[in-house]
């Protein structure tokens, strides 16, 4: 009775603590679900994020492209048939577009490819002449004999009135693979979509599959399955979106045969409210962790079945359900914390490490926030390959790790972005110890000098966003940017404000460029031996508003930042030609203009060929103008210099070597680079401790420079005495403001009208300083 007892009590004992032991379980298992399903939610976001990024990426390069090209037929209508097709076919050739064709304001097109036909019909000709930029759907070319996307541009002429549509046909089947997006290799590719603001598909992903995606091929997106399944809440934000032209949700719908499905859409940053729409089924997410717990539920109803092996078959289980969810955690942690180039943490990995380290550190630690990428990462992914260039990233992460302390963390954002958390006690040590990454780094990486931009942000509030902390340090970061070496900056309040004056000035650069709002201005160069005369003058840029005037010195940095100065050289050197013919139609056909230009062409292969056929097209003799390039554009690449050099001259530019003497010059420069003019800065003859010595240097300068068979000149001349002195050294010019100002282009014909074509215009210092 006794042991009956005690075999009844064993077994209560068994059934309590079982199910004491399947209530815990239970209560773990939903912790590690919903945890799961956190994490899941996170990596959804941050992949869909990324693909619309790039997608974006890719139809904008695709439009700028198109926009770039239409922007070069200002005055079509002058060329023949012939030189037309050859201009489309060049583009065509240049470009990785199929077709390039363009139409006439009645519609007839004209290709290299193709007789004429007429696209008065088509809607992207119709928008496009009316000014907007625009992305056809699927259309079947007969030319390519293949399915193409149309990207559509207005033409304008100097006077931005349009005068035609410049249109590109783009593999629709390309595209296709970009917009599509695979979560694992085992699943269908989940289908992308570009939508027009009312709902019209104009681009599709994968074929229509009703496992992948509820919208149908031509289907507007307002009648598709895809709307019908939402809630009437998300159909609202869904049209209101569109409508209204807004950015990025993520919305769940069900489809007709009951698959649940997870739409994530963004707005496209180009003309014409497109956007990017994303549908794939929930389910690709949750399968792994939906098997996981299918198995455990399997096991514990074993476990009830066979209540005599409760313990064991909880082990089991419990052993089981473990792995599993170790594996399935594991499988997710990979995705959403280890970086697939480097091996180190993600960006959400470095959010949560940081803010883990903030939140539990003392009030007196002090933090600061380190931003750091490589300048013209770009152009080494170009020259080395993009697996040298996943190289170079890896080692640059491998350093910044070793040379981490306790309780720092660092993570690679994106592309070449890193940031990194450190200790600090004053801002000697923070600089130190940015200068000693940069030290680390140099010394790793040996194919080529990096130049490092870093900007560090003191962190004075710890609660403050990760992602905010982050932006002010590359706020730091952009001030030092595009230097010759590596530079550091830290952050204060006075960026912010600088930063906020360029995003206006870059936001309305090109209406400017569009209004003319940039105007040129001209600086004789005078001959120094002899009496004074005009030889020629310097172009300089003036940016003219109807409320005041925008000094050079705040835009043209940041034009060389963003490229925008490649735009701004080439409608200057228009407005020289056309100044330069409207000077020989008054007789005055011998005076020679010097252009500057950005070093950034030197990596456009054609840029010679640009001015060429800007100078052809106004019927201005190359000869009649100079190109400027400073000498520091000789760090980039001094054969690349070279030969744009030799290119100029044998088009019969003349070309002239800048600000020669601020940076490293070297004989080695003289040597190879073939010029017709050497411009000494004027800190050769200014602000110096040993007058004779500089003198000597000068001399010796001049007399090379004649020996190679170039003149030379000194510009920001400003007293009699330094005019003096340069003609004494045997210096051939000079500019500045003792001969004159930079004046507009009417000040400068009244200048060079009191001479004439065959008597060069005198100058008269003494006066001009009294008028100045």
């Amino acid at each position: 009775m006794k042991k009956a007892k005690s075999g009844f009590r064993f077994t209560i004992a068994i059934i309590i603590v079982s199910l004491m032991f399947i209530f815990i379980c239970s209560v773990f298992l939903f912790n590690v679900i919903r945890d799961l399903g956190e994490r899941t939610d996170d990596i959804v976001y941050s992949n869909t994020y990324q693909k619309t990024s790039y997608v974006n990426h890719i139809v904008n390069s695709n439009m700028m492209m198109v926009v770039n090209m239409a922007s070069c037929l200002t005055e079509y209508e002058s060329y023949s048939d012939e030189d037309l097709k050859n201009t489309l076919k060049t583009f065509s050739q240049n470009a990785k577009f199929l077709t390039v064709f363009l139409a006439r304001p009645d519609g007839s097109a004209l290709s290299w490819r193709l007789d004429e036909v007429n696209v008065s019909h088509r809607s992207y000709f119709v928008k496009a002449l009316s000014g907007e930029r625009n992305v056809s759907g699927q259309l079947f070319s007969n030319v390519d004999k293949m399915l193409v996307n149309v990207y559509a541009a207005p033409i304008y002429d100097l006077r931005r009135n349009v005068i035609g549509v410049l249109a590109a046909t783009y593999d629709a089947l390309e595209l296709e693979d970009d917009l599509n997006m695979s979560f694992s290799s085992k699943d269908e590719p989940s289908p992308g979509y570009i939508i027009e603001g009312n709902g019209d598909v104009i681009m599709t992903g994968a074929p229509y599959s009703e496992h992948t995606s509820p919208i149908g091929e031509n289907q507007n997106l307002f009648e598709s399955p895809l709307y019908e399944g939402m809630t009437e809440e998300d159909k609202k934000l869904l049209k209101t979106d569109f409508e209204n032209d807004e950015c990025n949700n993520i919305i769940r719908t069900t489809a007709p045969n009951g698959n649940v499905y997870v739409a994530y859409y963004t707005k496209l940053d180009i003309p014409g409210n497109l956007h990017y729409l994303l549908v794939f089924p929930e389910g690709i997410i949750y399968d792994s962790l939906y098997s996981y717990v299918n198995k455990i539920i399997i096991l514990f109803g074993l476990f009830f079945v066979v209540i005599i092996m409760v313990v064991l078959a909880y082990l089991i289980i419990a052993k089981s359900s473990m792995k599993a969810m170790q594996l399935a955690n594991t499988r997710i942690s990979k995705l959403a914390y280890e970086d697939p180039v480097t091996g180190f943490g993600t960006w959400n990995k470095f959010n949560i490490d940081a803010r883990k380290i903030l939140d539990h550190s003392s009030e007196n630690e002090q933090f600061a926030f380190i931003s750091f990428d490589i300048d013209k990462f770009k152009a080494i992914n170009d020259m080395y390959g993009h697996e040298e260039g996943n190289r170079i990233l890896k080692v640059i992460a491998s350093t910044v790790n070793r040379n981490l302390r306790e309780g720092e963390v660092f993570s690679r954002v994106s592309s070449d972005n890193y940031y990194i958390l450190v200790r600090y006690t004053s801002d000697e040590e923070a600089l130190e110890r940015a200068t000693s990454f940069i030290e680390a780094v140099e010394y790793e990486i040996t194919q080529f000098v990096p130049v490092l931009s870093f900007g560090i942000y003191r962190i004075h509030d710890k609660t403050k966003a990760i992602r905010k902390m982050g932006d002010l340090a590359d706020i730091a970061k952009r001030t030092v940017k595009y230097g010759e070496a590596s530079s550091i900056a830290f952050y204060d309040d006075s960026m912010m404000q600088a930063l906020r004056e360029e995003k206006h000035i870059e936001n309305e650069m090109q209406s400017a460029l569009d209004r003319h709002e940039f105007a040129v201005y001209y600086q004789p160069k005078v001959a120094l031996q002899g009496k004074p005369y005009v030889m020629g003058a310097e172009t300089l840029v003036r940016w003219i508003k109807p409320d005041g005037i925008i000094s050079p010195a705040k835009f043209i940095p940041l034009f060389e930042r963003n490229r925008f100065i490649i735009k701004l050289d080439f409608y200057m050197i228009e407005q020289v030609c056309m100044d330069i013919k409207s000077w020989e139609k008054m007789g005055y056909s011998d005076v020679l203009v010097s252009v500057n230009m950005s070093r950034d062409h030197l990596t456009d292969n054609s840029f010679v060929q640009k001015l060429y056929e800007i100078c052809q097209r106004y019927q201005v003799s190359p000869s009649r103008i100079e190109i400027e390039i400073t000498e520091s554009a000789a760090y980039d690449s001094m054969d690349v210099l070279s030969k744009v050099f030799k290119e100029l001259k044998s088009y019969g530019f003349r070309v002239s070597i800048d600000d020669f003497g601020t940076g490293f010059s070297s004989l080695n420069m003289l040597k190879n680079l073939s010029a017709d003019v050497l411009k000494l800065d004027r800190e050769f003859i200014t602000g110096t401790d040993n007058e004779k010595r500089a003198n000597d240097i000068v001399t010796c300068v001049i007399m090379l420079a004649r020996a190679l068979g170039m003149e030379t000149i000194c510009e920001g001349i400003e007293t009699k005495e330094q005019a003096d002195k340069l003609r004494r050294l045997g210096c051939d010019m000079a500019q500045g403001y003792y001969y004159a100002k930079p004046m507009t282009t009417e000040a400068f014909e009244t200048l060079i009208k009191n001479g004439s074509p065959t008597k060069p215009v005198e100058l008269d210092p003494e006066k001009n300083k009294k008028e100045a």
